[in-house]
Formats: C-alpha cells, sequence, structure tokens
C-alpha cells in the first residue's frame, strides 16, 4: 500500500462528510450550560457550526447543491433551525429536534457510503481499501480473495498499479466495506470461504471464480445482510 503525503480528493470529500455527522449528536441534547439564556447560545453555535459544515460539504460535492443528498441536508436542517428556534425551554418535548438530527445522520450516512463506493470504483483505490481494511491477514488469505498471486499482492502493497482482475478487487472492496461493520478481518476472510444456502451451497469465493460480473449483486445482498442493512 503506498504512503501518500496528502489525503486524495475523494478522502477529503468523505472528511467532510464525517464532520457533518460529528456536528450533528451535540444538537440531539440540551447544553450543559446552568442558565437557559447561556445554553440556547451555546446552542446557536452548535447550529451555526454544522450549518457551516453542511455547506462546505455540499459545494465539494460534485453535483454541488443540486446533489440530491445535499439538497436533503438543507432541507431538513432549515426545520431543525426552526425546531431549535421553538424549543425556546430546550426540552424538545415533541421529539422533533431529536427526530431532525436523527434524519441529518441518515443523510449523512448514506452520502458517506456513497462517496466510499465511488471512490471504490478504482482498482488502485479498492486495493488499499481492502489492504488497510485487512491488515493483519497474511498475503496467502489476501491473493485468494482477489484471485492472484502472493508476488502480485506485494506488488499492489507496494503502489504498483493494479493491472489484473481489476473488477473483482472493485467487488471485493465493497463487499469489504459492508462486512468489516460487524466481522473482524478473520472473519472476513471465513465469511468469503463459507458455503451459503443462499448461495446454492456454494462460497462467494466460487462465485467470484465463476464470474466476477454475476457475482456482484447476490454477494452485495448477502454483505448487505451480515451487517444488518437493506439493499437499496
Amino acid at each position: 500500500m503506498t504512503a501518500l503525503a496528502e489525503r486524495s480528493p475523494a478522502e477529503t470529500l468523505r472528511d467532510k462528510a464525517e464532520r457533518v455527522g460529528e456536528l450533528i449528536d451535540p444538537l440531539r441534547t440540551a447544553p450543559a450550560a446552568a442558565e437557559v439564556a447561556a445554553a440556547r447560545e451555546e446552542r446557536r453555535r452548535a447550529y451555526a457550526r454544522l450549518e457551516d459544515a453542511v455547506l462546505d460539504l455540499s459545494h465539494a460535492l460534485p453535483q454541488g447543491t443540486e446533489d440530491y443528498d445535499a439538497r436533503k441536508l438543507f432541507e431538513y436542517l432549515v426545520a431543525l433551525r426552526r425546531a431549535l428556534e421553538a424549543d425556546t425551554d430546550l426540552r424538545d418535548e415533541r421529539g422533533e429536534v431529536e427526530l431532525l438530527t436523527l434524519q441529518l445522520q441518515d443523510v449523512v450516512r448514506r452520502i458517506g457510503r456513497r462517496l466510499l463506493h465511488d471512490e471504490l470504483d478504482d482498482p488502485r483505490a479498492a486495493a488499499d481499501f481492502v489492504f488497510r481494511g485487512l491488515a493483519s491477514v497474511g498475503a496467502t488469505a489476501l491473493a485468494r480473495l482477489l484471485g492472484v498471486s502472493t508476488k502480485t499482492i506485494g506488488a499492489w502493497r507496494a503502489g504498483r498499479p493494479v493491472t489484473r482482475n481489476g473488477e473483482r478487487v472493485v467487488v471485493v472492496a465493497q463487499l469489504v466495506s459492508y462486512l468489516r461493520a460487524s466481522l473482524t478481518p478473520l472473519g472476513i476472510v471465513m465469511w468469503f470461504a463459507a458455503p451459503r444456502d443462499q448461495l446454492g451451497g456454494r462460497t462467494p469465493l466460487e462465485l467470484l471464480a465463476r464470474d466476477v460480473a454475476s457475482a456482484r449483486e447476490p454477494l452485495v445482498a448477502l454483505a448487505r445482510g451480515a451487517r444488518g442493512q437493506l439493499a437499496s
């Protein structure tokens, strides 16, 4: 895996999305300030930081403010501002503030997943993602996952171009992106090697070896199920 001095544009964009997510949670609960006036001011500043982060993210997205998820962020942000202004006693008795922050978090997570998957469409980025996510896994197991030799794994880790099995590398990286939420690196390796009833008793590795293109859809559905996420 190459050691880059600077973060890629895709990584920087995902950082912006993560920053928005970090700034949402503080608005779900009333500020800790003892006086109501001070608490309101604290919450106002927290909202302003969130608004700035949303603007920064939306302008950095390829489609800018025309992006569907960016528009949803603005929609929920405006509603959240109104709910905060109406919640003068900071009690959120109707639960509107909490609901809107949850909706904002959901959109941010969706953006984060989309950005990651867009980045993983590049075989070089996909290979690096697999190496990072499965850092504790040996070269032999990685070679089996990606369908190449251990020598090729060594070359890719050293930063050489990914010119073989690019489609398979991309699919494996996308599967790892789903599985890492619920499985350890060793568990992910075992997942690929285990026969599945949903696959007619075959293993994910067998499907990948037979035809990567046709294997993608059933394997993604299976991986999403493993992490408790509905397919979209």
